[in-house]
Parts: structure tokens; C-alpha cells; sequence
């Protein structure tokens, strides 16, 4: 009886011992080795703003946009990538001056981050070598919609409030109020972002994507990254320019036609700089061929509909693919208002009495320093208030215009036209 309850025992351990590599392998999910070209490049923002320091600071930053390999996806969108501050240098005197009429002493600098790590969505890390890159500020979509799709008052509102629902609340909160001093330390301030370009290829493995699932729904737009900086001021027409897709495009029967890391060739078709006066400046250009996978060059017609730039350049797009610089129409309504503050203190001194009030009035015109200077006398908050006006007023009527400034890396939506002999349309 024992020697047979022993060998059910020791048959159930054998049993239990060989099933347990077929349930692993079983479980494991397939994968496959997709490498990342160099050129290609990354797009990443800040989640926490971070105090500069000295070079060798440590960076983490998350994607913004899915990086291709051909028609894999090989690192989506929110993966971390980690770097550090490989440089620090003076901004430009531009920016200094303004900081210095509004009150700020401050140096300006400009922080160079190089990113090292990739770090998947495992725990992964994946040694990687990049270009250095400078940030850029809080970047907006801009994009042509017909008069029907255009976005209302409330949903403008709405986004123009989206950076105050954002978390790290608090640390924004006290970074405002530190960099409001006279002298400051300086940020890299949340939401910064960085395009950074591979410079050597990196060899991943990604999980299989069942067949059934398509990558990217057929689509009249194709995602396209600048190889070319273009500027209103500087490129004139019939200048070259280069960009690539960054995301596979897929006919209306869902056979790929543009894999991620093809090229196309454009020319600039105009150019208008920026005068004075705030006369802004804009640019059109198209796409005219591509360099198919095969090696050979086909003719292509299209529109830019789309990009993504710093919100503070609010570009706007025309039917036609022509790209504006704007003038915020609620600075040029705020500077006159500007002027309501001091002209009644002229006309009645009483109201410049309290020291809030005389406070207010000398911020407008040279920040903290302004507000401290403005508790002498009531005329020197006035003087302060009409410097202030001065300043916004010729901001918004008088200076020199905006030109419309893309560089490398800039994410463009082209349409393609109906009149492509290449693309099957997509059906609605």
C-alpha cells in the first residue's frame, strides 16, 4: 500500500514538473527584433518643471508621439526617456532686453538636454545615443477646419484653462512666485519640449501584432516630421525642403503605401517676412514628390493642413496650406484698457491712494521693482502705469510682426489631393 501511494506521489510531482515550461511557453508572447533608424527622431515634454543647475543635471521626460520602425510600432507614446543637461548657455539679447523692461534681472539661459536612456513600458532600459536638443515652450496644434468644425468661444475658453487642470499644481504655483523676483534661479518649466534625433540605430523587441488589427486607419492625412527648418524671413521661394513620415499611411484598403522613415521633397511656393506696424509674416510651401521604398521617386500632390509649434507663435493655417503668423486679439483689446488705470489717476488722485492700488500700477511697468518703486508718490505709480500701457501698445501695434519659424523636427499634417494618381482615396 505505502509503495503505491509513493508512486502516485512521485508520478503527480513528474507530471506537475514537465507542464510547467509548456504553461510558460504557452503565456510568453511572441516578439520580433525592430531596429530604429538613425535620423529618426523623438519627441518628448517635461512632466515636473526642473530647477537648472549645471551641466550633467539628470532629465525625465515622456513621448509625446509613437516612434515607427517601417510599419511597426516600435516605442509608443508615453514611454519615459531619461537624459541630462549636456550644456547651458546665454540667451539670445532679444530676450534679455525684455526681461530688463520688465523688471528682470535675471540672466536668461538656454539648457541643452541630451537623452541617453529609453525606458520601456517593462522597466526595459535601452541605452540610446542622441543629438542634443533646446527646448521648446508649450507647443498648440494648429490646424484648417472649415467655418462649421472651427472651435466656439466656451471650447477656446476651455483649452486656453487646460494648462491650469494640469497636475504639480503647487510647484508651478511657487515657481511662478520665485520667478517673479527681480533675480530668480531659472526652470525648465513643466511642459517643455524636446526633439531630439537619433544618431545611431537601436535594436528593440516588440511584440506581434495580430494581423487582424490594423495599425492605422486609412486616412486623406499623412504625419510628417520637418528634415528642412523653414522661416518666413530667411526661405524664399523655390527653396528645397525635405521632410519625412512619421507615421505609416495606409490606402483606403488598408495596404500600406508610405511606411514610417519615407521621404518627400517640396519646395517653398511664397514667402512674406514680418514688417513693423505688427505686420506678420507667412509662408506657403507643398510636397511634390516622394522616394518610394523601392528606390523610386513618384510625383505627389498635397496641402499642409496641420502642425504643431510653440502656442506663443499662434499660427494659423488657410484652405490652401498658408501658414500666418497671428497677433492675439486680446492683447491688442487689453493694451488700451491698459491706459483706463493711470489717466484716472490724472484725473483724480485719490484713486492711486491706497498702496494696492499704487502697487498695481508700478507692476504693470517694471514688475516687483515697480511695485515698490510706486509706494513713493502717487505720480511715480502713475508714471510707472503709463510705461506699462506704452509697452503693451507697442506690442500689439507698432513692433515688429511675427514670422513664422519651424524648424527641424516640426510635426506637419499634409492632405493629399484628389488629384494624386498615386492614392486610392479613402472612403468616408
Amino acid at each position: 500500500m505505502k509503495r503505491n501511494v509513493v508512486w502516485i506521489v512521485l508520478s503527480y510531482s513528474l507530471l506537475s514538473l514537465t507542464s510547467i515550461p509548456a504553461r510558460a511557453q504557452e503565456t510568453k508572447p511572441e516578439t520580433k527584433t525592430l531596429v530604429v533608424q538613425p535620423g529618426n527622431d523623438f519627441r518628448a515634454a517635461l512632466e515636473k518643471g526642473v530647477r537648472l543647475k549645471a551641466p550633467g543635471q539628470l532629465i525625465t521626460a515622456k513621448l509625446l508621439e509613437p516612434v515607427y520602425a517601417g510599419e511597426d510600432l516600435a516605442i509608443p507614446a508615453g514611454s519615459t526617456i531619461k537624459g541630462h543637461v549636456s550644456a547651458i548657455s546665454k540667451a539670445p539679447k532679444g530676450k534679455r532686453v525684455r526681461r530688463l523692461l520688465n523688471g528682470d534681472f535675471t540672466p536668461p539661459k538656454t539648457a541643452q538636454v541630451t537623452f541617453d536612456q529609453l525606458v520601456l513600458s517593462d522597466g526595459t532600459t535601452v541605452p540610446i545615443h542622441s543629438d542634443s536638443a533646446v527646448g521648446l515652450g508649450r507647443v498648440a496644434n494648429s490646424q484648417y477646419l472649415p467655418k462649421t468644425q472651427r472651435p466656439g468661444i466656451r471650447q477656446k475658453l476651455k483649452g486656453a484653462t487646460a494648462p491650469l487642470h494640469e497636475p504639480n499644481k503647487l510647484q508651478r504655483l511657487g515657481q511662478a512666485v520665485v520667478t517673479s523676483l527681480p533675480y530668480h534661479p531659472e526652470y525648465i518649466d513643466q511642459g517643455t519640449v524636446f526633439d531630439t534625433a537619433l544618431l545611431e540605430p537601436v535594436t528593440l523587441l516588440a511584440p506581434v501584432q495580430p494581423d487582424t488589427a490594423s495599425p492605422q486607419i486609412a486616412s486623406d492625412y499623412v504625419h510628417l516630421h520637418l528634415l528642412t527648418a523653414v522661416n518666413s524671413s530667411t526661405s524664399t521661394a523655390g527653396t528645397q525642403i525635405e521632410a519625412v513620415v512619421s507615421q505609416p499611411y495606409y490606402q483606403a484598403d488598408h495596404q500600406l503605401l508610405y511606411p514610417a522613415g519615407t521621404r518627400l521633397t517640396g519646395t517653398v511656393q511664397k514667402a512674406t517676412s514680418a514688417g513693423w506696424m505688427k505686420k506678420n509674416g507667412s509662408i506657403v510651401f507643398a510636397f511634390r514628390s516622394v522616394q518610394m521604398p523601392d528606390g523610386t521617386t513618384r510625383d505627389l500632390h498635397s496641402t499642409v493642413q496641420g502642425l504643431q509649434a510653440e502656442g506663443s507663435e499662434g499660427l494659423n493655417i488657410g484652405k490652401e496650406g498658408e501658414i500666418k503668423a497671428t497677433t492675439s486679439t486680446l492683447a491688442r483689446v487689453l493694451a488700451p484698457v491698459s491706459l483706463i488705470g493711470p489717466s484716472r489717476g490724472v484725473a483724480d488722485m485719490t484713486t492711486q491712494k491706497t498702496a494696492w492700488s499704487r502697487a498695481g500700477e508700478g507692476r504693470k511697468g517694471f514688475g516687483l521693482l515697480g511695485a515698490g518703486a510706486a509706494q513713493a508718490s502717487v505720480g511715480t505709480a502713475i508714471g510707472f502705469g503709463y510705461f506699462g500701457a506704452a509697452k503693451r501698445l507697442c506690442d500689439a501695434f507698432i513692433t515688429k510682426g511675427s514670422n513664422v519659424e519651424l524648424p527641424v523636427h516640426t510635426p506637419i499634417l499634409v492632405r493629399l489631393d484628389s488629384d494624386d494618381p498615386t492614392v486610392a482615396r479613402a472612403t468616408p
